[in-house]
């Protein structure tokens, strides 16, 4: 059976508990306390019997089939099947009051349930089983809708929206085949309804939180809306992220880069920054106290407090990110047919390990970026307007993205940063800021992954200016700070195999070199900061010229 990719979402729907008759009520405890009981029975035979029912390759998956043959008994058959008159574990003898598709929606959540407990441990740590996880708690049955759920609308009563649960627990024991319904009234607003419109409800749980309030939680099936339009080009949005500027996106199209922009949170740095200062003063006065044997409980005490506001703050940021992102993205697909391509910093950390001289700053700044959280509430948020996120249909992406901020977007080479917000290609004279570098070269990246995306100027090649044979321009001349160093090798070919970079009479200025022929790249971000190049001893004569050239392995123009 072929898994549906469209996305669901989950809309949860407060049960306006005070509508409902006292009967009511103690039935729907009943029926909860009933479906909890039946689950962590599940629980317990799954982990008695888990080598008999794991299954794959990683062995990280529930069979379903066998645990149905091991608590439910078969009389009727069809075919070829064998009758299960007694079964090890029997679980409809057990709880006489449910019914036999219930006890199959049971099984699929503690089979769910367990198989992410799987997943946990194969994560490593120590982890609690789900039989042993507080018995308090009330574990809701995934109820399926429309066969033993739906919600109904009643125009003439107090709550317009109802919810009918299928209830067996009379009904089986009287051996009724209809079995009774229970009506639940929800307190539904105008943001639920518009939810419910998005698609088809599949399935709802009913549950209680920490505060014993009651709650629905129906999921809704998304159908498809990325579909291509006809007429629309292509286009792939890079997405760059950091941490004094948020993010940075470039639009790539075929024909030319079409425009970048950046999101900068300088509240978020400030709130950061303040907060930074007073753990660090709090951390001091602690190691002080406890030095002069004080008692420091209530330092302690104001650290946690502090802890939580940073990491509230750094959350609403995050998500404040995110939300512009979506209106970003949902503006652009009205004229593009958009892939979303955003760079995975995995591994970034290890650039900031004590020892690499980086300094302590850098190091607090690196350890404590979440971003992870930004790329995955981006996906949760595409899946909600009905992206495909996953498989091969997929119009997002997570790219790798090691040297994509100092590898030239235009040439390929390896270039320099002489400060953060600058890159400079001394190869063929590209510069620009560093972070759109990166969201050009995250989207480039996309492309060679993509076979619908290749087009005739190469894998990854968009919006690349035609070159002329030998007509790689060069940087302005002038004194270069000693400070600054050519991207360059020291030895080896030059950056043309006919001639060299060094005695080549013919030059272009680095601002007139951008990303289509005629338009520059002048930056105000980097304009005064722009490397400049010279020609060693450009006064001596002509024979020792050539045998600078030689030096270095190059050849000279004749």
């Amino acid at each position: 059976m072929v898994k549906n990719q469209q996305p669901v979402i989950t809309v949860k729907i407060p049960i306006n508990w005070e509508m409902m008759t006292t009967r009511a009520q103690q039935r729907l405890r009943q029926m909860v306390g009933r479906d909890t009981r039946v689950i962590r029975a599940f629980f317990r035979i799954i982990e008695e019997n888990e080598e008999q029912l794991l299954r794959g390759v990683n062995r990280k998956r529930i069979d379903e089939s066998k645990l149905h043959t091991l608590t439910m008994t078969a009389e009727r058959v069809s075919g070829d099947g064998k009758q299960r008159l007694i079964v090890e574990h029997d679980l409809k003898a057990r709880f006489p009051r449910i019914s036999a598709n219930e006890l199959s929606e049971c099984r699929r959540v503690a089979a769910a349930n367990y198989e992410s407990y799987l997943a946990l441990r194969r994560g490593g740590g120590r982890h609690s089983r789900p039989s042993q996880v507080n018995r308090d708690r009330r574990i809701p049955r995934r109820i399926f809708i429309p066969y033993r759920a739906r919600l109904v609308k009643h125009e003439n009563t107090v709550a317009t929206w109802w919810l009918e649960l299928r209830d067996s627990l009379d009904s089986v024991a009287e051996g009724r085949q209809v079995h009774d319904r229970l009506t639940v009234p929800l307190k539904t607003a105008p943001f639920h309804l518009q939810q419910l419109e998005r698609g088809n409800e599949k399935s709802v749980q009913v549950f209680t939180d920490r505060r014993g309030k009651w709650w629905a939680a129906v999921a809704i099936r998304i159908p498809e809306t990325m579909v291509e339009k006809r007429g629309l080009p292509p286009a792939i949005l890079g997405i760059d992220l950091g941490i004094n500027r948020a993010v940075c996106t470039t639009l790539l199209t075929p024909t030319r880069v079409s425009e970048t922009r950046y999101f900068v949170q300088h509240d978020k740095v400030r709130l950061m920054r303040r907060y930074d200062r007073q753990v660090a003063n709090l951390q001091h006065e602690a190691d002080t106290r406890r030095d002069r044997g004080l008692r420091y409980d209530n330092v302690v005490r104001k650290l946690k407090g502090l802890r939580s506001k940073r990491e509230n703050v750094s959350k609403e940021y995050d998500r404040l990110t995110v939300s512009w992102l979506l209106s970003y993205i949902g503006g652009l697909s009205e004229r593009y047919v958009v892939h979303v391509a955003i760079g995975r910093l995995k591994g970034i950390r290890n650039t900031a390990r004590k020892g690499n001289y980086q300094g302590k700053r850098f190091r607090g700044l690196m350890h404590r970026w979440c971003f992870g959280r930004v790329t995955r509430t981006l996906k949760h948020g595409l899946e909600q307007l009905g992206w495909r996120t996953e498989g091969k249909q997929s119009r997002f992406h997570v790219i790798p993205e090691n040297w994509t901020s100092i590898t030239c977007w235009k040439c390929g080479h390896q270039g320099i940063r002489p400060r953060q917000s600058l890159f400079v290609c001394h190869t063929c004279g590209f510069r620009t800021n560093a972070d759109r570098n990166g969201s050009l070269n995250i989207a480039r990246r996309l492309i060679t992954l993509i076979p619908s995306l290749w087009s005739e100027n190469g894998l990854g090649r968009w919006a690349t200016p035609e070159r002329r044979l030998g007509s790689v321009p060069k940087a302005v001349r002038g004194a270069r700070s000693p400070k600054q160093k050519s991207s360059l090798p020291r030895k080896g070919s030059a950056s043309s195999p006919r001639e060299s970079a060094v005695v080549r009479s013919a030059q272009t200025s680095v601002l007139e070199f951008g990303d289509e022929d005629g338009d520059g790249d002048d930056d105000r971000a980097v304009e005064n900061a722009v490397e400049r190049l010279t020609a060693p001893r450009k006064d001596a004569t002509g024979i020792k010229q050539e045998k600078e050239v030689r030096a270095v392995g190059g050849t000279v123009s004749r």
